[in-house]
């Protein structure tokens, strides 16, 4: 017997590739305000705005993937998988960047950021998570929206 719920499509499984980069967008912003509020002396001051870049940068390549032509629930079963080659070859991300989400995903830093604040020594430092987040953001924005 299915339940309702089993009869609803997963979430964001409709939206479309650019009402996902808009969302990542809105992230992105929401990073950069908290960034610039968080209290230098307060590490975990910090742990929304990373959350933010993180969730962000995650948004950006699902929309890459979507636009690539994944399905929904391939994107979904990567569980916050922000290592692939796709990303370097198409996107010409450069190897600091490449290296970065590769590390992000292998330390579970998205999880860490938002379960743990015993691990905070674990985080990457703040330069390379902007830079990885911007780097993602303008050429993924880039190859979407190209014309």
């Amino acid at each position: 017997m299915k339940t309702e719920f089993q009869n609803t499509p997963y979430p964001g499984s409709e939206s479309g590739i650019h009402e996902i980069l808009d969302l990542a967008e809105a992230y992105y912003s929401a990073a950069i305000t908290l960034f610039q509020k968080a209290e230098k002396e307060a590490p975990l001051s910090y742990a929304p705005a990373r959350l933010c870049s993180i969730h962000a940068i995650e948004l950006y390549l699902n929309a890459f993937l979507r636009y690539q032509g994944v399905d929904p629930k391939e994107i979904r079963g990567r569980m916050h998988n922000l290592a692939d080659p796709i990303f370097v070859e198409v996107l010409t991300l450069r190897r600091k960047t490449a290296t970065h989400l590769a590390a992000m995903t292998e330390g579970r830093e998205y999880l860490i950021s938002r379960y743990a604040p015993d691990l905070v020594s674990q985080h990457t430092e703040l330069n390379r998570l902007t830079s990885t987040l911007v780097e993602v953001m303008t050429k993924t924005s880039k190859h979407i929206r190209q014309p």
